[in-house]
């Protein structure tokens, strides 16, 4: 099966939300970047998740067989449930489209990992956000801005050429491990 070439908007929309030319990081990926299910639709699942288990447990005949406090009992233990159900499909979401959006990524920018742009830590690339969005406000796309975005790359390594250094000689140190 051929894999699929997305542009460089749609990788970093998939993980970042765009307004009048400023991103912010998503909470939860967006997966119909690539074709699959919206984040919208995940969020109106858990936004109508607890109404549905109101419903379930305080309808007229569950409430009579139940009684108050079982009742309620029983409701604080399903939103327990719930907030769980939130958080797994929240992590195997973002874990999927991770997946996916580094592989693309990959195809246009080899040497810069990911995960390092999405980090909140200190990484050399911390600054993507500041570069992107004045290539978004320059008007940039296609191979401009996958130029545009090299040319950052490379700016932002050394700028923070040290930790450049650091992380290359951690890694050859694991790798001789």
């Amino acid at each position: 099966m051929q894999e699929k070439q997305y542009t460089i908007q749609t990788i970093v929309e998939s993980v970042f939300k765009e307004n009048n030319n400023k991103i912010k990081k998503r909470l939860i990926y967006d997966n119909s970047q690539f074709g699959r299910l919206s984040s919208k639709w995940i969020k109106l699942a858990f936004f109508i998740l607890p109404f549905a288990m109101y419903a379930a447990i305080f309808n007229p005949a569950s409430f009579k067989a139940l009684g108050i406090a079982q009742a309620i009992v029983f409701y604080i233990i399903l939103l327990v449930f719930a907030m769980q159900i939130v958080v797994g499909v929240s992590y195997f979401n973002n874990k999927k489209v991770l997946k996916t959006a580094t592989e693309a990524w990959e195809d246009y920018f080899p040497g810069v990992e990911m995960k390092m742009i999405l980090s909140s830590g200190a990484t050399p690339y911390k600054d993507f956000k500041t570069y992107y969005e004045k290539a978004l406000s320059d008007g940039l796309d296609g191979e401009a801005l996958e130029e545009r975005m090299t040319q950052s790359f490379r700016q932002m390594e050394d700028e923070n050429i040290h930790l450049v250094e650091s992380m290359k000689k951690d890694k050859e140190k694991r790798e001789g491990k």
